[in-house]
């Protein structure tokens, strides 16, 4: 039993010994404390893990008075036996307001003060007790509601030869409709010779064996047939329970046509997060692959963190945080649509995809679930608290071609979303963008125009350090806009809206003369300094852009080996033949270089790194992040350098923020690193390249 703590109040040391002695031969499982109600006001004790209250009144009437009045402002929530001499009832003290009087007793017969406590205690240990078998009961039976809802594998109860309940999955299974109510009527699917209603008339009709000649228990194949007579082979499974105290028929029944590829048991339990009862990761990244093997892949993925959880799962029991856990994964249900896909991804992250709303719908939905959850109380009479979400958005385009891609756009919203405070949405597109920002896009437009107009850009420069070449200083080039006050306005801020307007093109141009004229600065000081420029898709369909370059780069007299020119890896799939043009002209009539950007999601072949003469290779952060911890990481970027060495074609992990994944690249044989760890964006390029220092 759990040893409950016993306060006693304005008793003697002599009185606290005696009551001791006294609890200790009935063995109660207490641990007894003293004190005075003046010692409790003064010092605020904290009371919250006191079990019962024992207090001794004194006889006379005023003090008596001022003292229940006292009780009741300290002890609102706590049950109370009351030690006196004077002649007093429970309605004595209710006219004190005080409800929490269990008991009043004299000190003496002190064998009877002892039952009175012992009595209480154990009722709360009783109610300790219900309340664990209730939870687990009320979890269990959530747990299964849940997943007989979302399993493609049908279950039926049947009483007397009629339907007692269905899921969703065994209606979809023989061709029911779904809008037919079939509660309480005959079984129709496993009785044979039957009466088969068609087209209102009552028709003989032979569907399935019946029931009774089904073996009990038995996993087996069988033949079904539908009610549109189509027939297939299944496994059935048929056993005896108890629903509403009638015996019943439970018969399950797998579905073969479910989408899933895995090679399932006789129930989908690896797609099923018990916890919440939804879907779990595996479920959802499947059915993202399953969308974009599709011939016109569409769909959006939403990642829902719960902010600080961990301090809630620090501070709360389990079934505290369980109650949570499914009062938040209701909530965002309340927003989904019917076919949208819900899972458990995480300890206190949620996947939310569909492929049916558009990205604005979708949108729409998270804001609400955002706003919602804010808006709510969480937890129980004994504490109540309030939690907010970070939510990050990703969408299926042409530069998406993985589940993983995916998630780790959608993944890197929500970090962002997490890193700036928590209860908002940002929006993966090249950049992770606020959800305010993306709906003030003219606001944003004329940020741009503005910033193009009085040329407010500032340039930053980040190192990317060779790992086994000292003599060459590398920088990638990163833009900034300037406000009013010459702040920095970062470019989630307004890159989407400069791709979306054309205007990219007018900044990736600024960009362009600013770094060549940071070239002849560093070539008249001897210093050998390799740009890295990231090169919009809507730029190099430009062709005023590419006159431009080729002019520039020809008037500047610059070694343009030293320009490396950077290009999403996905662009490859959007529109080849002008991606191959341009390189054509960068490499051959300027002499610039090229490297492919966010690497890792796609399969990296020989014949890709020749076709398109490729000179680097920028992994995306996303697997140096995951390195320590993700042997597919490792093993992803294992397989990459085999085939870059092949075709001695460098590469360069990004996002490097700590010392023991720079070991662990340099181990793997990686060129080149870029990150935090070695030095954050900056207006100057001071950088020590020698790494042994």
């Amino acid at each position: 039993m759990i040893k409950r703590i016993l306060l006693s109040i304005n008793f003697t040391e002599k009185e606290n010994r005696l009551i001791d002695t006294a609890l200790s031969k009935i063995n109660a499982a207490l641990i007894t404390r003293s004190s005075t109600l003046n010692e409790l006001e003064s010092q605020h004790s904290n009371l919250s893990k006191v079990s019962l209250i024992l207090l001794k009144l004194n006889g006379d009437d005023d003090l008596t008075a001022d003292t229940l009045k006292h009780i009741k402002k300290e002890f609102t929530h706590h049950p109370v036996i009351l030690v006196t001499d004077v002649e007093m009832t429970t309605t004595d003290s209710t006219q004190y307001g005080l409800n929490n009087i269990i008991d009043i007793r004299p000190f003496n017969p002190l064998f009877l003060l002892t039952k009175s406590i012992k009595r209480e205690i154990k009722s709360q240990h009783n109610k300790y007790l219900f309340h664990q078998v209730s939870s687990k009961y009320k979890n269990a039976t959530y747990r299964l509601d849940a997943f007989l809802k979302h399993t493609e594998d049908g279950l039926a109860l049947i009483h007397e030869g009629k339907y007692l309940t269905t899921n969703k999955a065994y209606k979809r299974i023989f061709h029911i409709p779904f809008d037919e109510n079939i509660i309480d009527s005959p079984v129709i699917e496993f009785n044979s010779p039957t009466i088969y209603p068609s087209n209102g008339d009552l028709t003989q009709k032979t569907l399935n064996t019946s029931l009774e000649s089904l073996p009990d228990e038995t996993i087996f194949s069988a033949l079904i047939q539908t009610r549109n007579n189509h027939s297939f082979v299944t496994t059935l499974y048929k056993t005896h329970c108890f629903a509403n105290d009638q015996l019943c028929t439970q018969i399950l029944v797998h579905n073969p046509d479910a989408w899933s590829n895995i090679d399932k048991g006789f129930i989908d339990l690896r797609t099923f997060d018990y916890e919440t009862g939804l879907y779990n990761k595996r479920f959802s990244y499947e059915y993202i692959q399953k969308e974009l093997a599709t011939n016109e892949p569409h769909g959006s993925l939403a990642v829902i963190l719960i902010d600080d959880f961990r301090s809630v799962r620090d501070m709360h029991n389990i079934d505290y945080v369980e109650d949570i856990l499914r009062t938040i994964a209701n909530i965002i249900t309340k927003f989904c649509s019917r076919n949208d896909i819900l899972a458990r991804y995480s300890d206190a992250v949620f996947t939310l995809f569909s492929n049916h709303l558009s990205r604005s719908a979708f949108l729409l939905n998270c804001q609400k679930i955002l706003t919602e959850v804010d808006g709510t109380l969480f937890g129980n009479d004994h504490q109540y608290i309030r939690l907010s979400l970070s939510i990050g958005a990703g969408f299926i385009g042409t530069r998406v071609t993985s589940p993983e891609q995916l998630i780790a756009q959608a993944d890197k919203a929500c970090d962002k979303a997490s890193s700036r405070g928590g209860n908002q949405i940002h929006v993966f597109d090249s950049v992770t963008t606020s959800l305010t920002v993306i709906i003030d896009e003219e606001k944003n437009t004329q940020l741009i125009q503005s910033a193009i107009e009085n040329e407010r850009f500032q340039t930053l420069y980040q190192p990317i350090v060779n790992l086994s070449e000292k003599h060459i200083e590398n920088y990638a080039v990163l833009l900034r806009i300037l406000d009013v006050n010459n702040a920095h306005i970062p470019p989630d801020n307004f890159i989407l809206t400069a791709e979306k307007t054309g205007l990219i093109s007018n900044l990736d141009e600024w960009v362009l003369k600013n770094t060549i004229s940071q070239m002849k600065e560093a070539a008249r000081h001897g210093v050998k300094r390799k740009f890295f420029i990231t090169l919009s898709n809507v730029t190099y369909r430009n062709e005023a852009f590419i006159e431009t370059l080729v002019k520039e780069v020809r008037l500047a007299n610059i070694d343009a080996s030293l320009l490396v020119f950077q290009i999403n890896f996905t662009d490859v799939k959007i529109d080849p033949t002008v991606l191959k043009n341009f390189i054509t002209v960068v490499k051959k009539e300027c002499g610039c270089q090229i490297a492919f950007d966010q690497i890792g999601f796609s399969h990296i072949t020989d014949n890709m790194l020749k076709e398109y003469s490729v000179d680097y290779l920028k992994l995306d952060g996303t697997f140096s992040q995951n390195l320590l911890n993700n042997t597919e990481s490792r093993q992803t970027i294992k397989n990459i350098i085999n085939v870059t060495r092949r075709n001695h074609v460098k590469t360069i992990a990004k996002s490097v923020e700590n010392a023991n994944t720079l070991a662990l690249l340099w181990n793997l044989g990686i060129d080149a690193v870029q990150g935090y760890f070695l030095q954050k964006p900056a207006d100057t390029m001071r950088f020590d390249f020698d790494l042994s220092h």
